[in-house]
């Protein structure tokens, strides 16, 4: 990882089926992790919110490299995504 974490309070652990993001227009980003379950009000699923996450653009940027490399995934120029001003 190459930075030295410190987690003073446990942080909860939370797991998405997905992500819905948001561009706030100052440099940052929402996104809004959702799960799903069965609806208990009507017949099907539906998606609850589970957490919210506000990260620089140049943080997501970063991100998106850091997951591809996890993932060994390298296409399509992503390895080498830079943010255009």
């Amino acid at each position: 990882m190459g930075i030295a974490l410190i987690e003073p309070l446990a942080v909860q652990e939370v797991f998405v089926n997905g992500v819905v993001s948001e561009d706030m227009g100052d440099g940052t980003m929402r996104f809004i992790g959702f799960a799903r379950q069965r609806s208990i009000h009507f017949e099907g699923n539906e998606y609850i919110v589970v957490n919210r996450v506000i990260m620089p653009v140049t943080s997501v940027m970063a991100s998106i490299k850091e997951t591809m490399k996890a993932l060994g995934i390298a296409c399509c120029g992503g390895e080498r995504m830079a943010l255009r001003h």
